[in-house]
């Protein structure tokens, strides 16, 4: 993405005085975007407009657009009826408004005369240089610079700035992820609900995620995509500054494409070759929006491991066995522990517990806690990676557990290999707050969890094949000049 581009969709992300027209308390849609707005302290103010009332939902409000300041308005909402959306366009573009959200409905996801409306507002906005949301759209949360235009209800946990970018075609189903995120204590960079994608598309938003330096991780929601040429150029983009693009993509099957089609008139397109487009382009892609959230989260928090090999650490000779067969169908390798490793443990562990991969400590080899343990896995050669024992504690006054999970936390935030914390026991708000604060990444669920970790290897070895590719163009290219 250009600097200009850049520079605009920044601007479009950052309102700071708002028009909402159509705002009515006979709907909600005004309403949550005034409580989530106020939830998070956003800077934008909203002035609605609705030529029967005086004030909606405590905000004063003018009768029509041509009240609106001249020049004034940076941003507008749009939630009227279909018919009237593009001459409410043409009014806001009189008073200077570029930048536009349309929540209403009515177009593309509606068949053939609804395609025609939206093409035709498509027109306009591309003849006049408004950039447009919509339609059939819930908005955006811009956690970075406290800017929130949503209109949906339903995002949960405390709205808390972050790494992770999310871009949803769907706006309930985004919804369920942003509420995920947050819940585990994931903070957001921008959070964007695309809809029918008129003029600004999910690619756009996932070129500007790329080019913000507030992103690290780039979750998204899909139904179709527009353009995708454009997402190979994101997908490069992404690889050269090792963003992760982690892509929820339905269409599987035939009544998945029907209902993507119905739902924002996305283009679902053939699953297979889908597939090999992600596999090809280090996009990764996840099955469930639990498996999203567990990758976003290993992400976040991990390096990349040099390889695939992972040391597993419990104490449990049935987890052992458990964990064995999940990362088994996940395709992660358990290598044997080096002999000087077995040698090694076998020094601070009890007679009884036999050193393996997963390794055993046994409910008494435990008590002494995990960092000398730790210490003598981050040594072993045949491991990239290692799941170390963690209790989760339960709250402020867990002092055995956060004196058990202190012997070895620092030790793995200075690890020279990704460290994460296999947790033994359930997890409370108050524990993932507790893991995210130490900045350690936990294996809650361990299906999802170890699908993410798989994601997190496979994503270390393209970005390996990926480098040497590159050095290797740029040494022909070098030769060629020579």
């Amino acid at each position: 993405m250009e600097q200009a581009a850049y520079e605009r969709m920044k601007g479009f992300f950052s309102p700071r005085r708002i028009a909402v027209v159509g705002a009515s308390a006979k709907n909600q849609w005004f309403g949550n975007l005034i409580k989530y707005a106020r939830h998070y302290g956003a800077a934008g103010q909203f002035i609605p407009v609705n030529p029967r009332a005086t004030e909606v939902a405590g905000v004063r409000a003018v009768a029509s657009v041509g009240d609106l300041p001249a020049g004034e308005i940076d941003f507008a909402v749009i939630m009227v009826k279909s018919e009237a959306v593009l001459r409410t366009v043409e009014e806001l573009l009189h008073k200077g408004t570029r930048n536009i959200l349309l929540i209403s409905s009515g177009f593309a996801e509606m068949g053939e005369e609804g395609t025609v409306k939206q093409k035709q507002l498509q027109h306009f906005c591309r003849e006049n240089d408004i950039l447009l949301m919509g339609p059939n759209c819930l908005g955006f949360m811009n956690f970075s610079d406290r800017a929130n235009v949503f209109s949906g209800g339903s995002v949960e946990g405390e709205l808390i700035a972050g790494p992770i970018g999310l871009v949803g075609q769907s706006g309930a189903s985004s919804e369920m992820i942003a509420s995920k995120l947050l819940k585990k204590s994931l903070g957001i960079s921008l959070y964007t609900a695309t809809g029918n994608e008129a003029v600004i598309t999910a690619e756009d938003c996932m070129d500007y995620l790329v080019n913000d330096s507030r992103t690290r991780v780039i979750t998204a929601f899909m139904e179709g995509f527009r353009n995708i040429e454009r997402m190979k150029d994101i997908a490069r983009q992404a690889a050269i500054r090792q963003i992760p693009i982690i892509v929820l993509k339905v269409g599987r099957s035939e009544r998945g494409i029907q209902a993507a089609r119905s739902h924002t008139g996305a283009l679902a397109g053939n699953d297979a070759a889908m597939d090999g487009f992600f596999r090809q382009h280090g996009i990764i892609r996840v099955e469930s929006i639990e498996e999203l959230v567990e990758t976003a989260s290993v992400f976040s928090h991990c390096r990349l491991p040099r390889g695939g090999r992972l040391g597993i650490c419990t104490l449990s000779g049935g987890l052992c066995g458990l964990y064995a067969d999940l990362c088994s169908r996940c395709g992660i390798e358990l290598p044997r522990l080096a002999d000087e490793t077995i040698a090694s443990l076998k020094a601070v562990l009890p007679d009884f517990a036999q050193p393996d991969n997963p390794l055993d400590v046994t409910g008494s080899g435990f008590l002494q806690g995990m960092g000398e343990i730790l210490k003598i896995l981050l040594q072993d050669k045949n491991l990239d990676m290692i799941a170390a024992l963690s209790f989760a504690p339960a709250g402020e006054g867990d002092e055995m557990m956060f004196a058990f999970n202190e012997t070895f936390f620092p030790l793995a935030r200075e690890a020279d290999k990704p460290v994460v914390a296999l947790s033994f026991r359930e997890m409370t708000d108050y524990a993932r707050r507790y893991y995210e604060k130490n900045g350690m990444y936990y294996i809650e669920h361990p299906e999802d969890s170890f699908k993410a970790i798989s994601h997190l290897i496979n994503y270390a070895k393209f970005q390996r094949s990926f480098s040497d590719s590159a050095a290797r163009s740029g040494a022909e290219a070098s030769g060629a000049r020579l």
